[in-house]
């Protein structure tokens, strides 16, 4: 028996990769499972019965359905959810996530989902469960949206009104992961052993062109405090025989004192872990000393993700990067002499982006790998996804926005331009698919980030391809890149 039964959907091909830790469930989980409440957590990527094991533990007792949902295929999984769950008892269904929390009042359309927690869910989602169970009003609690009936019996959508951010994550109960078995998730892996994410901030200051921040976090950041963070660290480390950790933090480098205090906090807990971050920008890179970069390799520092997104000055002004070429180059250069794996991404195909400007990015690309050996580069294919600067600039250019939610669960960010319009010929779809594939096969300095041993003997085979492809601009006929699109559908 459950009084809260919490999905976290499949998201298509990745999948196979490895499933990575449901932070985003576990942190809405967390709040009344401390309160004493019992909380199911079902996670379609790893249970294929999970219709199964829903049944087992659904009963009239079953107070509400949590579901996390992004853009993408992530939609097709959680309607799927959302449908049986409706099928069988009609208990609320509560959507949560990037993709409703952007568009609530369309996701809201759908019948079989009853009520979106806006932006963070932490205590938004406890509060409404409460009066759900003590059947008082929710209207007071604000950050939902939900459906009701004019006198007409129409259906009308309304919101209780915004909600303040967490300011601070250290208020936040430590994650209940006795909910899953941690064994059946997998992140980065540096050495071998057990491997976790870790999520130590939220948000991001940079309003980049491109990105969902600017609107889901209002560019604000918020950070769980460095003597915390270490703490949770050592709990995980011990409990669970941790070797690897990666932070999925937005921006885990916002603050360089912070960064120094947790590399100084897991070497002073002596903890033997390997870690790695999503989060370190350009700019924030240019003011990190030798000091600190030797400290980040002695507490266990072993990967860097870098957002560069373009090899072209213009294009870097125009998504707002607020960084220059030169300082790309420094910083490569600086970091060449650590080791350090580096994930640079670019991002190809923006609104009004030139063909010489696309390979401006490529070049970049290649320099940076040539200077540094430790170095991979990862391209993307922009997506206007709501709620980035240039989602508007690209419908006027002729993208036309999915009308449903059902249409949503098309779009994935590899594959949208393919079946959505657009302001790209058919040839250049070709083309920046063929660059985006190739690009992450390109390069063995990505294995570490591959789990799955089939996936891992299928990037061996297809890597000399992959690598000259990419190395020459040869995208004539991408027949590999449109089968590999659809394995990842």
């Amino acid at each position: 028996m459950a009084e809260i039964i919490l999905v976290q959907p499949k998201a298509g091909g990745f999948d196979k990769v490895g499933a990575r830790l449901p932070i985003g469930i576990l942190s809405i989980a967390a709040l009344p499972y401390k309160k004493g409440h019992s909380v199911k957590i079902v996670d379609q990527r790893i249970d294929s019965d999970w219709k199964n094991t829903i049944l087992k533990h659904i009963t009239k007792e079953t107070i509400c359905i949590g579901i996390t949902c992004m853009t993408g295929s992530q939609i097709k999984y959680a309607l799927e959810a959302s449908t049986f769950f409706k099928g069988e008892y009609a208990v609320p269904v509560i959507w949560g996530g990037v993709h409703p929390s952007l568009m609530p009042k369309q996701t809201l359309e759908n019948h079989n989902i009853n009520y979106i927690i806006d932006r963070e869910g932490d205590i938004t989602f406890y509060n409404l469960f409460k009066c759900f169970k003590e059947n008082k009003n929710f209207s007071n609690v604000p950050g939902v949206w939900y459906k009701d009936f004019d006198k007409d019996f129409n259906t009308e959508l309304k919101y209780t009104g915004n909600k303040p951010f967490i300011k601070t994550l250290d208020i936040l109960p430590e994650l209940p992961y006795e909910l899953i078995n941690i064994d059946d998730y997998t992140s980065t892996n540096f050495e071998g052993g057990k491997s976790i994410d870790f999520v130590s901030s939220r948000g991001c200051p940079a309003q980049c062109a491109f990105c969902y921040n600017f609107v889901y976090n209002k560019s604000r950041w918020r950070c769980m405090s460095a003597k915390e963070t270490v703490r949770r660290l050592k709990f995980l480390v011990k409990k669970f025989n941790i070797k690897s950790v990666f932070f999925q933090d937005d921006n885990f480098c916002v603050n360089v004192k912070r960064l120094k205090e947790i590399c100084e906090g897991i070497i002073k807990e002596k903890l033997d872990i390997k870690w790695g971050t999503l989060g370190l920008r350009i700019d924030t890179a240019k003011t990190i000393d030798e000091e600190l970069l030797n400290l980040m390799y002695k507490s266990g520092c072993r990967n860097v993700d870098i957002g560069v997104e373009s090899g072209n000055q213009e294009m870097l002004n125009k998504i707002n990067k607020n960084i220059k070429l030169e300082d790309i180059y420094n910083v490569n250069e600086k970091l060449s002499k650590y080791n350090f794996i580096i994930k640079y991404t670019f991002i190809i195909g923006f609104p009004n982006e030139t063909d010489n400007q696309r390979m401006d990015s490529v070049k970049l690309a290649l320099e940076l790998v040539k200077n540094n050996k430790k170095a991979y580069t990862l391209f993307l294919i922009y997506t206007p996804y709501p709620g980035n600067h240039l989602y508007n600039e690209a419908i006027k250019l002729g993208f036309k926005p999915p009308k449903t939610l059902e249409e949503w669960s098309s779009f994935n960010y590899d594959t949208w331009a393919f079946r959505f319009s657009s302001w790209h010929s058919k040839k250049e779809i070709l083309k920046l698919g063929s660059i985006a594939f190739t690009s992450f096969f390109a390069n063995k300095n990505v294995l570490y980030k591959i789990n799955n041993k089939l996936i891992k003997l299928l990037f061996l085979i297809y890597h000399p391809i992959a690598k000259f492809r990419f190395k020459n601009n040869f995208h004539f006929l991408p027949i590999d890149s449109i089968i590999g699109r659809r394995f990842i559908e």
